[in-house]
């Protein structure tokens, strides 16, 4: 057997990320940014007030009470200020820019009559009650980024706040890789359609509702491919079909040691390595590159029963992703969290748990554990709590490394 972290390893280096694509910013929420980007404009672009109030020279006001004359009116948006005397102030708002020679804001409140100094009219003067160090309330261009500095490096996730950061330095448009598109296959003749009538033998299929759902939480397209039969020559050709517009493929089921297991039947002999992994659940798994009407096309095969497939879909579908995306923060986000029960775990494979937060701890999110058939229980996951090979049971009080979900 492999470690899943030797395994991780193999999923993180299937295929290539995907092709890329110009959009306006709006559009690119959720994809991975494809090109070092540098800024156009400083933020702030230009010296501005942090507050309303009055634009003065520090020199000016070193002994208060002082009184001065007001020499302008500076809103935000104004572009034609000029320069500030010497002996003046000029009253200004929030975001206006700073008039050259001034080098500190006072803020209203601290002026005699200071209800009076932001009516529509500016005051003919004011009177600063106090001192005011040079450089108060005075937001420097340049100090959260220059111009020409670089401000993404390919491989992020772009979400609200890097877009808008993105607008903030001028810029409308990014480059990014579209999403990739990953056909979804459960396999298994005992499959039938959720909503379907079952007769004794056969099972709803809820694999394909989690695997293509977790696609898509995981930055990518899902096609549902039609084939939930055992017999090797409906695989082939659902797979020579869909190979010509696929950037991946995940498939659930048949990856066993079974007499039926088609998966494995199938691509044994095509490019596709089979392994035990060394964890529970989802120790049997499959993974390769396929090639198909030409393409290569990389392929991740999981176990059949939902909770290995959950399991599985966290820990490699998401890897995979992660690669065809052009993601290049691919680490677990583990969190180190203590225990308040125990539990027994399998000799010689590390355990994925699912678990759920109480008190502060972390404790089973059901009885059954991690058991791989417990499809149900599934929705009150929270987290997986990850227990090394070596430990061989987990006490009260143990602290454990936890993937919050």
């Amino acid at each position: 057997m492999i470690s899943f972290e030797e395994y991780r390893q193999m999923i993180l280096g299937l295929g290539q990320p995907v092709s890329t694509e110009t959009v306006p910013l709006h559009a690119a929420d959720g994809l991975v940014n494809a090109e070092t980007v540098f800024a156009r404009y400083a933020v702030p672009p230009f010296d501005n007030s942090a507050m309303d109030g009055f634009a003065v020279r520090a020199v000016d006001i070193e002994n208060t009470p002082v009184t001065l004359p007001v020499s302008t009116d500076i809103p935000a948006g104004r572009t034609d200020v000029g320069e500030l005397e010497p002996g003046t102030a000029a009253r200004i708002m929030t975001g206006a820019p700073l008039p050259p020679g001034a080098d500190t804001i006072v803020q209203v409140e601290k002026t005699a009559n200071a209800d009076q100094n932001m009516l529509t009219e500016a005051p003919h003067e004011i009177t600063v009650l106090e001192p005011v160090t040079h450089g108060t309330h005075v937001r420097f261009s340049g100090e959260d980024i220059a111009v020409g500095e670089e401000a993404l490096a390919p491989g992020e996730v772009l979400g609200p706040t890097q877009l808008s950061a993105l607008a903030s330095i001028g810029h409308g448009y990014v480059k990014v890789h579209r999403k990739p598109v990953i056909g979804v296959l459960s396999t298994g003749s005992e499959l039938k359609k959720p909503g379907e009538e079952i007769a004794p033998g056969q099972i709803p299929d809820s694999n394909t509702t989690l695997v293509r759902l977790l696609v898509r939480a995981s930055g990518a397209k899902d096609v549902v491919l039609s084939s939930s039969s055992d017999d090797p020559k409906d695989l082939a050709a659902v797979l020579d079909k869909a190979g010509a517009y696929l950037d991946g493929i995940i498939t659930t089921g048949g990856v066993s040691a079974g007499a039926f297991d088609v998966v494995k039947e199938y691509l044994k002999d095509k490019n596709v390595g089979f392994h035990k992994v060394a964890m529970q659940p989802g120790k049997p798994q499959g993974s390769g590159v396929l090639n198909l009407g030409g393409r290569d096309v990389p392929i991740l095969c999981l176990p059949g029963n939902p909770v290995s497939v959950f399991v599985s879909m966290k820990v490699y579908g998401d890897a995979l992703i992660a690669n065809l995306s052009g993601r290049t923060n691919t680490e677990i986000p583990w969190q180190e969290w203590e225990t308040s029960e125990s539990w027994k775990t399998p000799p010689g494979r590390a355990q994925f748990m699912p678990v759920v937060a109480k008190d502060g701890k972390v404790v089973r999110a059901t009885s059954g554990g991690s058991g791989s058939h417990l499809v149900y229980s599934l929705m009150k996951t929270r987290g997986l709590a990850f227990v090394p090979t070596e430990v061989e049971e987990v006490r009260a009080g143990d602290k454990l490394k936890v993937w919050w979900l």
